[in-house]
């Protein structure tokens, strides 16, 4: 069922945005990141979390089109 005006590619977005969002960490990665470009190390400091965890989350942001990356050098913000 979709609204009138609502494309289906409107929809899946929408649902591909809720789907990454739905994990409360990833809300506290989205809200750090409200402040400013943080690299990983600074995530993980932040939330006290194992960078392969942090690693995961910011992945599926990412690939929901939430985040984006900035490379400075050897550091990925």
């Amino acid at each position: 069922m979709s609204t009138e005006g609502e494309s289906s590619s409107d929809t899946v977005a929408c649902a591909t945005y809720l789907k990454a969002l739905a994990e409360p960490v990833r809300l506290q990665i989205v809200r750090a990141l409200q402040a400013g470009p943080m690299s990983v190390s600074d995530l993980v400091m932040l939330l006290e979390l194992e960078m392969v965890n942090v690693s995961h989350h910011l992945r599926v942001l990412f690939h929901a089109n939430i985040v984006t990356t900035e490379r400075d050098g050897k550091f990925i913000y």
